[in-house]
């Protein structure tokens, strides 16, 4: 062996310090930055560590052959029990890395892995409920059912939108507090909620105004759907500390067809039905009148 290569051992030594030095460095600046990774540190510390060893002693036994240090070294670890250290040494980490790895870190990375998909979720939640009342919001009702029209429309299948608003919202809230309009706003989303199929699409689109997309529902159906949740509403009774709370809802009902523009479109036709609805009197359910039925009322 060449005095080049037995120097080689102290240049792994140099190079393997500092991997330790950077390690501890970064470990102590931040520490609170690496969550599971720490156990990964740990384990290149150990291998580093290991690495040392190893290389120091091979480093001292062939440099000590090349009159780096005294010849008395190689006596010392050339012995044939000595010569096994670095063997051992190197079983020892190899154990403490597959146990760190296996049953302390592979567990931690995998519950850290469950949490940060539990938060993503969470977040996509919060972006797509309303807080109140923890149906859809009308950011997320409109991304659905603008799908849901698109389909409707592309296999000519039936497709029905209710727009429901709390009648006289703003005296609950003068008579009874926010506190018990917050309780009314809750109520109508439970009710209408706890009536939709699978595939309906509830949410609340404004201060007490809520929409239920129907799909397969052609607007005949949809107004005994919606007769049915007038008739839940007004059943319901809500008891606050200013005495019994009853309220009404109107409900307008529009139907899609091949002709329809958009979502827009749609919900301007369900807007109307529920302000005629509100202009004769509230509390009851109105359909929209098409087009060509609007041309020809007018007509006569």
């Amino acid at each position: 062996m060449s005095l080049a290569a037995a120097l080689v051992y102290w240049v792994i030594v140099a190079m393997w310090l500092s991997v330790l030095g950077a390690v501890a460095f970064f470990y102590a600046r931040h520490p609170r930055a690496f969550g599971t990774t720490r156990l990964l540190l740990c384990v290149i510390g150990i291998d580093t560590c290991r690495n040392i060893f190893e290389n120091v002693y091979f480093g001292l036994y062939f440099g000590a052959q090349y009159g780096l240090f005294q010849p008395s070294v190689i006596g010392i670890l050339g012995r044939p029990g000595l010569l096994l250290m670095p063997k051992l040494m190197n079983v020892v980490a190899g154990g403490l890395v597959l146990g760190l790895l296996l049953l302390r870190w592979l567990p931690l990375a995998v519950a850290e892995w469950r949490h940060a998909e539990k938060r993503a979720t969470n977040l996509r939640n919060l972006a797509a409920l309303d807080p109140l009342t923890g149906i859809y919001n009308r950011r997320q009702f409109e991304l659905l059912a603008r799908a849901e029209l698109a389909r409707c429309q592309r296999y000519q299948r039936p497709l029905s939108v209710l727009i429901l608003d709390i009648d006289h919202f703003k005296s609950v809230n003068d008579r009874f507090g926010h506190e018990a309009g917050d309780h009314a706003l809750k109520a109508v989303a439970s009710t209408i909620a706890s009536a939709k199929r699978d595939s309906d699409i509830v949410a609340r689109i404004g201060g007490e105004e809520f929409a239920v997309l129907l799909p397969e529902t052609g607007e005949q159906a949809a107004n005994m759907v919606a007769e049915r949740l007038r008739i839940s509403v007004r059943d319901h009774e809500i008891d606050t500390e200013a005495g019994i709370l009853r309220m009404s809802v109107s409900i307008g009902v529009a139907g899609a067809t091949p002709a329809t523009s958009g979502l827009e479109a749609l919900l301007r036709n369900a807007d109307r039905a529920l302000y005629d609805a509100k202009h004769e009197g509230r509390d009851r359910v109105k359909i929209a009148i098409s087009v060509s039925q609007a041309l020809a009322n007018a007509a006569e």
